[in-house]
């Protein structure tokens, strides 16, 4: 299998070189947490900023999904991003991010998430930053009607995301049932690494 920096199985007239065998990486998703508060009932928890402002007090189910998410939207349409740990209320702490410049949140090299381009990544296999065209990608209809061109970038990290394993960000949870049935529910694909078809993703 091919990784990063091996020149075996590069194909120098078309797609740069495969990162594993034929379908070998595994998709999954990702999106904005949004903070749509529950029942009455439901536990409630403080959540802080890294500089041990509060954020606010929010229900435990909306904690878990930015957890795992790891940006989201507050009900007033703050967006907030994941900061690491802290000593403060749950033990983990988010970042205040402007709007303006992060409206989905932001990567591990501080760029903004852009919806459908942004993946995350094992950076043991791809570099945070480095272009990747996806074939099984090519030519899903997005739910704007456009359709996608394949090409992603490496812009963020995450905690199950290990291995030969990459996390397409979409912004909403509905999006992702509209492309995933675009891709007939087809979990594996073929990432290919240095194809000069998606450079223009790195200048973005």
């Amino acid at each position: 299998m091919p990784l990063k920096g091996s020149t075996r199985g590069k194909n120098k007239l078309c797609c740069g070189y495969p990162l594993s065998k034929e379908r070998g990486f595994r998709m999954t998703f990702y999106w904005m947490a949004v903070d749509h508060p529950k029942l009455p009932a439901e536990p409630k928890r403080d959540v802080y900023s890294r500089s041990g402002s509060l954020l606010g007090n929010f229900d435990e189910s909306f904690i878990k999904e930015l957890r795992m998410e790891g940006s989201g939207w507050l009900s007033d349409g703050t967006v907030v991003n994941y900061a690491g740990r802290c000593r403060y209320g749950i033990g983990v702490c988010f970042d205040v991010l402007d709007r303006r410049r992060f409206p989905y949140g932001r990567g591990a090299l501080g760029r903004p998430l852009v919806p459908y381009k942004s993946v995350a990544v094992d950076r043991k296999l791809v570099a945070i930053g480095d272009t990747l065209y996806i074939p099984e990608l090519d030519g899903v209809q997005l739910p704007d009607g456009s359709f996608h061109d394949g090409c992603v970038r490496a812009d963020d990290v995450g905690g199950m995301i290990r291995r030969r394993r990459m996390d397409l960000f979409v912004v909403k949870e509905d999006n992702f049932h509209q492309v995933q049935s675009q891709m007939w529910f087809d979990w594996w694909f073929t990432p290919h690494i240095e194809e000069p078809r998606c450079a223009y993703l790195r200048d973005k």
